[in-house]
């Protein structure tokens, strides 16, 4: 298994390895917030995960990782209409609250749109794949 060391890879790693020893550094010198634990935690998970990907996409030969034209339309068109669903959805939840008088959190709406964003980029970009390919 031959492993690629071109600049991209690297600097990927690096940023891995920075986050990890970030991670550590403030689980270190935490104070005894549980704030700042799952700050270091986190930390440390993404620079895990980071370092995984940069291994995984340095296995792979550089014309795999090449996206051809009719997926970055599909990630476009389901990029915009995702973002269509964002602002219905935002729409609704405001209007819902406003005459129902439900008091809904801002935290709330925030969760409810990150969860329709990226679950409707998800299957819109399922479904366009679907249909450009029959």
């Amino acid at each position: 298994m031959k492993i690629r060391k071109d600049k991209d890879i690297l600097l990927f790693t690096k940023l891995g390895s920075f986050s990890i020893l970030f991670g550590c550094g403030v689980l270190f010198f935490q104070i005894g917030s549980k704030t700042v634990m799952v700050l270091g935690g986190m930390s440390i998970l993404v620079g895990i995960m980071m370092c995984i990907m940069a291994l995984v996409a340095s296995t792979k030969p550089k014309t795999e990782l090449i996206r051809d034209e009719r997926i970055t339309r599909i990630n476009e068109k389901a990029g915009y209409n995702a973002g269509w669903l964002i602002m219905l959805a935002v729409t609704i939840l405001f209007w819902v609250d406003k005459i129902w008088s439900l008091n809904i959190e801002l935290k709330d709406m925030y969760y409810t749109t990150i969860f329709v964003g990226a679950y409707s980029w998800l299957i819109l970009r399922w479904y366009y794949n679907k249909r450009c390919i029959e």
